[in-house]
């Protein structure tokens, strides 16, 4: 078996933890996904793991654990998290573990009952043990085939170390990537990270211009589930528009912090953040967007000194070499860039029409042409399957669409309840979570699938929720 190590905790800045955990709510808006004509029992292994086609059914058993009630419970959150990451990404099928009580656990992959589990319908079943050392936890995982002349093969066997009893959540999300990469020819989003705007803490602002302060809105970080929220920074004034880096560790945002909106750019290593856009009272900068290299931030920006008017610049993250981009545009604004997949265009809104629509552009500027939708848009995202996501305003609401960028279609995924905007794309393309208020007025997160716009999970329940970015790798703990 492959024994794969993992690094130490992520120690977080600007008074970053990681305190306990947010239940993942599981709000969706349909049925289990259920396939219409289900795998029927195959002898080859690679006919079911690896076609692309096939939805194996995995069920599993409680993994043997020799230890406290804690790493009992740290063995059970791990089942719990491993099915539910294995559901998001519809590769498999998970078999309920309702449906599976009543079958019998074995030690050994040969003394499964194969005919109960085949009963249900299982193509392979989840075997573990958990080994606590003190706040250390080994964690060893088989996935074990049932049918035919294979049944009782061990197709996927790892050793996880490094492990702990804090956060079990991660080795479960561990072992769903690597499963998803080695048979499904898939990158997951298990380990991914969503930053995001909260006033959850009901705080009220002390650094923000407005008369009463208002309720102060601070960044925060949680699990692409919704899950560990954990607060970033403690300003007590309003940030906005978080934005990540490649590496997963970087994390620009705008905060009102010195009574005017600048961009702060942080490490999340314990070292100040940074002012690479060097905004002042005059010059405000907002919604930053860091390239792929991760060398370059773009943003939106009143340098220029056109009187509420603002351009897409671009500066190294060190701060030097600050251009605009969109110079010859004096009686418009435009804002909200984001980077295609390969860093060489920016994609960004802009009025000069006389409404917000979509454009894009050279990484230079040059080249700009405007994307054909009917009505007001913002907060365009560019994907890794090179279609863009954004708000689009509809009579009495604003719906997420999305355009192909290679056939030039668009279309509406959302469903018209509530206000749907500010969406933001995973990693692999397959998913956009976006703030919505169809949940009782408040701004709260959730996530669809794309293409289909199917599978709607609320992932915040707490305050309001506002601006998510989607981390485009999996960065720390």
């Amino acid at each position: 078996m492959r024994r794969v190590v993992m690094t130490a905790a992520l120690t977080a800045a600007l008074g970053l933890c990681w305190p306990g955990t947010e239940a993942r709510t599981g709000r969706i808006d349909s049925l289990p996904w259920q396939d219409p004509q289900p795998p029927q029992s195959q002898s080859e292994i690679s006919v079911l793991l690896n076609n692309p086609g096939s939805h194996p059914r995995v069920g599993f058993q409680a993994f043997d654990v020799a230890g406290t009630a804690e790493a009992r419970e740290a063995a059970a959150t791990i089942v719990s998290v491993l099915a539910d990451d294995l559901e998001f990404e519809r590769e498999f099928y998970v078999i309920s573990r309702k449906a599976s009580a009543g079958v019998p656990a074995a030690a050994t992959p040969q003394t499964l009952p194969f005919a109960q589990w085949t009963q249900l319908g299982a193509d392979f079943v989840f075997m573990g043990t958990v080994r606590p050392s003190g706040e250390a936890v080994e964690v060893e995982v088989r996935l074990v085939h049932m049918k035919g002349a294979t049944a009782g093969k061990v197709v996927f066997g790892r050793t996880y170390s490094g492990c702990t009893l804090a956060n079990p959540r991660f080795c479960a999300h561990s072992i769903a990537d690597d499963l998803h990469r080695e048979y499904r020819t898939l990158t997951g989003v298990a380990r991914t990270r969503i930053a995001f705007i909260s006033d959850r803490d009901a705080q009220r602002a002390t650094g923000r211009p407005l008369p009463d302060g208002g309720p102060a809105k601070e960044v925060y970080v949680m699990d692409y589930d919704g899950a560990r929220p954990a607060r970033i920074t403690r300003h007590r004034s309003l940030s906005i528009a978080p934005a990540w880096g490649p590496d997963g560790r970087t994390l620009a945002f705008v905060s009102y912090t010195s009574n005017y909106p600048d961009i702060y750019l942080t490490l999340l290593d314990g070292r100040p953040a940074t002012r690479p856009a060097k905004g002042t009272e005059s010059i405000h900068n907002y919604t930053p967007a860091i390239s792929p290299d991760g060398t370059k931030i773009a943003f939106m920006s009143s340098r220029a000194g056109q009187t509420g008017n603002y351009d897409i610049w671009v500066v190294n993250r060190d701060g030097t070499d600050r251009r605009n981009l969109t110079p010859g545009t004096p009686r418009s604004s435009e804002g909200a860039p984001t980077w295609s997949p390969n860093g060489a265009q920016l994609a960004f809104t802009s009025d000069r029409t006389g409404v917000n629509q979509i454009y894009v552009m050279n990484a230079d500027g040059t080249n700009q042409f405007r994307i054909q939708v009917a009505g007001k848009c913002d907060r365009p995202t560019w994907s890794q399957l090179n279609y863009i996501a954004y708000a689009l305003e509809r009579p009495g609401s604003m719906e997420i669409a999305v355009t192909d960028m290679s056939r030039m279609d668009s279309r509406i995924l959302t469903d018209g309840i509530g206000r749907n905007e500010q969406p933001t794309v995973a990693p692999n393309g397959r998913h956009i979570a976006f703030v919505t208020t169809r949940w009782g007025g408040k701004s709260q997160i959730a996530t669809i699938d794309y293409p289909d716009g199917r599978f709607l999970r609320q992932i915040t329940t707490s305050g309001n929720n506002t601006y998510p970015n989607w981390s485009p790798s999996p960065g720390g703990r």
